[in-house]
């Protein structure tokens, strides 16, 4: 569909780090950045990104690939739909013929039913029948701009019970497909499609590529049970692992270095009006460990801001674990009675909410401010102080996690070594993340410098075959970089990855690759590795011949066991351990 030529020159102006860099946070290390992986649960660094070779590997998970299939893997696209991103990010035009493909690929066609349902509630919001939507309800009520019905993308779901089957019927989308993209339901009465949202303010929810994915719609209908109602999980979008806004505020969560979490959509709205750009809204649901990470890669401090009743305070104290796990700082912004961050930001703009920052306190000083140590009984000290076991335990870091427990120690009047006497042992790295791929040594040495050697290595492939490899893998890896070679005259890991489909190939490819080496001692320390394989080679050799030279003797066949001896001669081995 997109030419050779037109991915290679998408390939060619694309930063791999720069694209990465958008959704996780890299740090420099050496001629690599670092990262926490965005696909397995660690604490420790472990994804590299190369910018020379312009591939990534996490040496805990085994993924690994290109810019293409980063985004493959992240932001759950095609290739196709990978390189378009990508091109347009570089302005360069694509010419491609659209065919049954493009639809028959599931992702694409969510993405595309999610797009054209964006596009249909912003144009129902529009027409002049809602206006009283646009003009009372947001503007009026909610105090939202104009601008801000167009940054965020707002839309309206109508009272049409099919008006979205039929706008999407035009665009030759299923309602098989809206099903699946969560934008309808199937009636068990009729046996026909009906549009999921109506009578609905429709919040669209974007990935970090800046792609809807889901909606969540908020009741305009006086005596609705259910105020809001989101798109059910679908293969695009699965709940515990989004943050509503993070597509907008990374940027400002970037600079800033913290992050606002609030709960709802219209905190969010009413605070990125005043200017709180570094804002994230948990939707109301729990804060799980995979949306800490997703803040992690971006924030090192938290400021959690919920309404001032029991459920915000309950909703605060909810999140920490998974906030603390995630190697984060957690501050809670408390409002004043009745308040929540919607109305502060509405009354009384930014000054206040900047106040309110400045006042906020740690999630130890926050749990404790009711807490009596004079007057509280030993029960009620015994659940707190299991509280911040439960909360320390998570905390990976030794010295963090001592800090910790000093501060909950002072404030509570006890002795820091009461938390550590019975707590939890420190949660380990999962079994993903602690894995480490094993092959042999010598071989994955002499590949690593295949790709990194920029010389000419015809000699060696007269002198090594595949078949010269122990591993059967690394084997099958040294005839594609054989097969490379001899076609365009390099050894290319980013190029060597987009030939190949199994996901598993690419993490040895990238794997392989990652492994850094000195260009002033390359050259060298390559001549070293072919020397080793060889000595391999030969050290196989001679122990399959020694087997069956005794296999031969034990059973009296004199002439096999001669020509054996002439084999090892001829290889220059010898026979010592049989004769001795």
């Amino acid at each position: 569909m997109i030419p050779q030529e037109t991915i290679e020159q998408i390939r060619q102006a694309t930063d791999i780090v720069q694209i990465i860099g958008d959704y996780i946070r890299l740090k420099k290390r050496g001629r690599n950045f670092l990262s926490l992986c965005p696909f397995h649960t660690e604490k420790t660094a472990s994804f590299s990104v190369s910018p020379e070779k312009q591939i990534y590997h996490c040496f805990g998970c085994g993924k690994g690939g290109n810019v293409f299939t980063f985004l493959m893997e992240h932001e759950k696209m095609s290739f196709i739909e990978a390189a378009r991103h990508l091109a347009r990010k570089a302005n360069i035009p694509i010419r491609e013929e659209r065919t049954d493909d493009f639809r028959r690929e599931l992702l694409d066609r969510l993405h595309y039913a999610n797009q054209s349902a964006l596009e249909y509630f912003q144009k129902t919001l529009a027409r002049s029948k809602y206006s009283t939507v646009r003009n009372t309800y947001l503007r009026e009520k909610r105090n939202i701009s104009d601008e801000a019905i167009d940054f965020f993308r707002l839309g309206l779901a109508g009272d049409e019970w099919e008006g979205l089957i039929s706008f999407a019927s035009r665009k030759e989308i299923s309602p098989q497909d809206l099903d699946k993209a969560g934008l309808a339901l199937l009636s068990e009465k009729t046996g026909k499609y009906f549009d999921r949202f109506r009578h609905r303010l429709m919040i669209p929810i974007f990935n970090l590529s800046q792609k809807p994915i889901a909606f969540g719609g908020r009741t305009l209908k006086k005596g609705e049970p259910a105020k809001y109602v989101n798109s059910p999980e679908t293969p695009l979008y699965v709940k515990g692992n989004v943050l509503y806004g993070l597509n907008f505020a990374k940027d400002a969560i970037r600079e800033a270095g913290s992050v606002y979490v609030v709960e709802g959509y219209f905190d969010l709205i009413s605070l990125w009006q005043v200017g709180v750009r570094n804002v994230v809204a948990s939707s109301g649901t729990a804060f799980t460990l995979h949306q800490a990470r997703l803040l992690a890669r971006f924030a090192e401090n938290v400021n959690l801001f919920f309404d001032a009743d029991s459920a915000g305070r309950t909703a605060a104290l909810r999140s920490v674990d998974a906030l603390y796990d995630a190697g984060l700082e957690v501050k809670i912004v408390e409002p004043p009675e009745g308040e929540d961050p919607d109305s502060l930001a509405r009354k009384y703009g930014r000054e206040k909410i900047d106040e309110l920052e400045h006042d906020a306190v740690g999630f130890i000083t926050y749990r404790v401010k009711d807490f009596d140590r004079e007057s509280a009984g030993i029960i009620a000290r015994e659940k707190l102080v299991k509280e911040f076991q439960n909360v320390g335990a998570k905390i990976g870091d030794p010295t963090r996690r001592s800090l910790f427990f000093s501060e909950a120690a002072d404030l509570m009047g006890l002795d820091e070594s009461v938390f550590q006497k019975g707590m939890p042992a420190p949660q380990a790295e999962d079994a993903v993340g602690s894995r480490r791929r094993r092959h042999n040594a010598i071989e994955t040495e002499f590949l690593s410098l295949l790709f990194n050697n920029p010389g000419t290595i015809d000699s060696i492939f007269e002198r090594i075959s595949p078949e010269d490899f122990d591993s059967r893998e690394l084997s099958r890896l040294y005839s594609a970089i054989i097969s490379q070679y001899k076609t365009v005259g390099v050894v290319d890991a980013r190029k060597l990855i987009d030939s190949v489909e199994d996901a598993g190939f690419i993490s040895l490819i990238t794997e392989v690759a990652s492994v850094p080496w000195n260009d002033e001692t390359i050259e060298q320390e390559t001549r070293k590795s072919v020397k080793r394989i060889l000595q391999e080679k030969s050290k196989r050799i001679r122990t399959r011949l020694q087997k069956e030279l005794a296999e031969a003797e034990a059973s009296g066949d004199e002439r096999k066991a001669d020509d054996i001896l002439q084999q090892l001669r001829s290889y220059g081995l010898d026979a010592q351990k049989n004769q001795d």
